[in-house]
């Protein structure tokens, strides 16, 4: 009997999935654990947890000062608390948060397939390899299965809706309640997503994708994406320039993560201009934007885990660029807005990441979003 593209992925996913967690596991466990399991703050959430009483959600200051305003670390102290059912120790609640989050995963990547009844080994190959970096980096007891729930939410508000001014709004509406229950610098991402619709529409047009069956076209577009990420350099700068005297608190925080003098990782994303020049840390900004994306300098790390993030970083961009070329916000309105969003996503990222497995950690959370634009 014949059986669909969609139904063979889906099977073969349900075949995979639990051998692909233990392996995910056993790697975070014993090749990683000193970095990933030692290390963890979740051992200092167990006690609280248990002790400290339930207090709900706290909003922070919509407009205030700095990341560190949030209440981040209290929320997501609360929401573990949400699914307390008696744990008492650190191993039970990762076990528990992996079966939790593996389940909700499962769905969404049913509903890739679904949607993608033509997926081949790259669309594959990309789930396995984020549901391998989910389930080593975050899912476990951390702030990561928190922030993960607002990604949800994000692609919620992506994919009900059925225009791109309604996914707009509803995205906006969660964006907003990302800001405000989780981190701040989701305005950020706010603003520049925002932007990208505005700029790119401009430079590119509104709907229709981008011809490159030319050369002249070819070089319009690569002249057009490079002015585009000079405008944003050139608005980082100004941005920076604002915060160095009118936002202290967030200033330093961007600098801090530009200047590793405290321990820094053997991911560390290192400077290029360790200053806190805001003209040096936009052009420093305008780079490490490419160093996120292609991470090649990883490679004389001489990590069999780096080369996963450069093959992972490799196929991300493959289906961004892919995206792009095909964007239409009538005829596809899922995936270029979900395109914007990861792009405000990352150029919010440059800013504050201070080392690659920081940026493993916080670009796999949004791995609910990135199935929406492959």
């Amino acid at each position: 009997m014949n059986i669909s593209t969609t139904e063979q992925n889906i099977r073969n996913y349900y075949t995979w999935i639990i051998p692909l967690i233990v392996v995910a596991k056993i790697v975070r466990w014993t090749v990683m654990r000193r970095q990933l399991v030692n290390m963890s703050i979740g051992w200092g959430y167990v006690p609280k947890i248990q002790s400290v009483p339930f207090q709900g959600f706290q909003a922070a200051d919509f407009w205030g000062a700095s990341n560190s305003a949030t209440n981040v670390g209290d929320n997501t102290i609360s929401y573990f608390q949400l699914f307390d059912l008696g744990f008492t120790s650190y191993q039970s609640w990762e076990v528990f948060l992996t079966i939790l989050y593996n389940i909700l995963i499962f769905f969404c990547v049913k509903s890739f397939y679904e949607r993608n009844p033509f997926a081949g080994w790259k669309e594959n190959f990309f789930i396995y390899l984020n549901v391998a970096i989910l389930n080593i980096f975050c899912l476990n007891l951390a702030k990561e299965p928190y922030q993960m729930v607002f990604f949800f939410l994000m692609a919620l508000a992506i994919a009900l809706p059925k225009t791109y001014q309604a996914k707009s709004i509803a995205l906006i509406i969660a964006l907003i309640l990302t800001i405000l229950y989780s981190r701040k610098y989701f305005g950020l991402v706010l603003m520049y997503f925002l932007l990208l619709n505005y700029m790119v529409g401009k430079l590119f047009g509104e709907k229709q994708g981008t011809n490159v069956e030319t050369s002249t076209n070819k070089k319009k577009l690569y002249g057009k994406l490079f002015l585009l990420v000079v405008l944003f350099g050139v608005l980082h700068y100004f941005f920076m320039s604002y915060l160095m005297t009118n936002n202290a608190d967030t200033y330093d925080e961007m600098v801090a993560a530009n200047s590793r003098d405290k321990t820094p990782a053997a991911s560390e994303i290192t400077p290029l201009f360790p200053n806190s020049n805001p003209a040096l840390l936009a052009v420093d900004y305008f780079i490490k934007i490419l160093r996120l994306m292609i991470p090649i300098e990883l490679l004389i790390k001489l990590k069999v885990t780096y080369l996963f993030l450069l093959v992972y970083q490799w196929l991300l961009l493959t289906f961004l660029v892919r995206t792009f070329m095909n964007r239409d916000k009538t005829l596809n309105p899922t995936r270029t807005i979900a395109m914007y969003l990861y792009i405000a996503f990352l150029l919010c990222s440059a800013a504050f990441e201070p080392d690659f497995g920081s940026w493993v950690r916080h670009q796999g959370v949004a791995f609910p979003v990135i199935l929406l634009l492959i």
